[in-house]
């Protein structure tokens, strides 16, 4: 029988538990700022991400666990041009949109060690996660009755796959970096416009390949 002489070493013990944090954070102001069609643009915006975790091993090396998510997002477009060509111009004044979701996630982990070290290991985490959220959009016209407001409600279902690495500061607390490479999403959006048009809008996708915009880094701690 073909043996490759891989030996299971325990990198994590049966009965400890896991609890930490992530943390994202981006802001962005533009001053007459130019990017592909969009010219002049004037503005700020910002994205901000919580996200605590807790797991418990059930096995060696083997946890299971969930995880809470407040993501926040807002744009404000004070001025922007969109620039077709010489003849063809879009401009966009006082655009403003915030919006905000909530995410409860369940995930599996298996840890791996790096060689014989106790420090430093290898981990691959399967996520299922339902989210819900709201967002707010409207554009301020040159009269009233050119100002236009679209509500929106969010349902999203998703099916990820995360593989990061783990390092130890001391025996309790460690560092943590994980990234998404496989995923499956189902998204409903429902809006409502200037609370009397109605329109909805379903998404779904599949995706293979590493999404830089899930990089996560955290600490954790091993209790």
């Amino acid at each position: 029988m073909f043996n490759r002489g891989i030996e299971n070493r325990t990198f994590i013990p049966k009965g400890q538990w896991l609890v930490g944090s992530t943390f994202n954070y981006s802001e962005h102001q533009n001053n007459n700022y130019k990017f592909l069609l969009a010219e002049d643009w004037t503005g700020q915006g910002y994205n901000f991400q919580v996200s605590p975790f807790f797991a418990y091993f059930l096995k060696d090396n083997f946890a299971i666990g969930g995880r809470f998510t407040y993501k926040r997002s807002n744009l404000d477009i004070d001025q922007m041009s969109i620039v077709i060509d010489d003849d063809l111009t879009f401009d966009i004044n006082g655009a403003h949109q915030l919006s905000h979701t909530f995410y409860s996630t369940f995930f599996i982990r298996n840890y791996i060690p790096l060689g014989n070290s106790t420090r430093f290991g290898l981990f691959n985490e399967v996520r299922l996660s339902y989210g819900y959220g709201q967002s707010k959009e409207m554009t301020v016209g040159s009269t009233p009755a050119d100002t236009h407001g679209v509500y929106s409600v969010i349902n999203e279902f998703n099916i990820g796959v995360a593989p990061g690495m783990v390092a130890f500061i001391n025996d309790m607390v460690a560092l943590e970096v994980s990234i998404g490479v496989l995923g499956f999403s189902n998204k409903w959006i429902k809006q409502t416009e200037n609370q009397v048009e109605e329109g909805d809008r379903r998404i779904n996708k599949a995706n293979f390949n590493i999404d830089i915009f899930s990089l996560n880094i955290g600490l954790a701690f091993y209790l």
